[in-house]
């Protein structure tokens, strides 16, 4: 009896094999119009500005007012993170700014003029400087930022933020 039932048993997976899915062959159907909307989102409308984690910087997508969309991502990064975004565990290692950060674009660089020092920021705090800058919508793509610091005299301090979140020496960061 037990070799009856094997040979029954394998008689039915092979005509369960041979038979497939069930599904049979059909003709192309027209599908309709594309998906349009959605969750994908317009980077045109909003600001990429960056806070910090334990792990390091962390961009966080906030809505953007039509208008010099570089200042405003600057002046949101001084605003700090909202209250979801504490929640969250992202903070900012910015100190409060004597007066605001000035950001602008000059021959396709970006221009940061910093209210501090540079050397009394934390590392952390000049990423989310730089980062926010160079994620600002109509930047470009791998934009130098010249940070220029209160009473010190000669060139800017040239950096990029590099595919970590982090800001380093322009010709470190450099797209190859």
């Amino acid at each position: 009896m037990p070799r009856l039932l094997r040979h029954v048993a394998a008689g039915l997976v092979a005509a369960a094999t041979l038979a497939g899915c069930g599904i049979s062959d059909s003709e192309v159907s027209p599908a309709g119009a594309p998906v349009q909307g959605g969750l994908t989102e317009d980077v045109g409308s909003s600001l990429r500005v960056y806070f910090v984690t334990p792990q390091g910087t962390w961009p966080v997508s906030r809505p953007a007012p039509a208008g010099a969309r570089l200042q405003q991502a600057m002046d949101a990064l001084l605003d700090g993170p909202t209250a979801a975004e504490r929640a969250r565990g992202l903070i900012t290692q910015l100190p409060s700014a004597p007066q605001p950060v000035r950001a602008t674009t000059v021959k396709g660089r970006v221009q940061l003029r910093l209210p501090w020092l540079v050397r009394d920021l934390r590392p952390a705090a000049v990423s989310q400087l730089v980062c926010t800058a160079a994620e600002a919508p109509g930047v470009g793509d791998d934009p130098v930022i010249e940070v220029f610091e209160p009473g010190m005299p000669g060139p800017p301090w040239p950096v990029r933020c590099d595919e970590s979140g982090s800001a380093v020496p322009a010709h470190q960061g450099a797209s190859s």
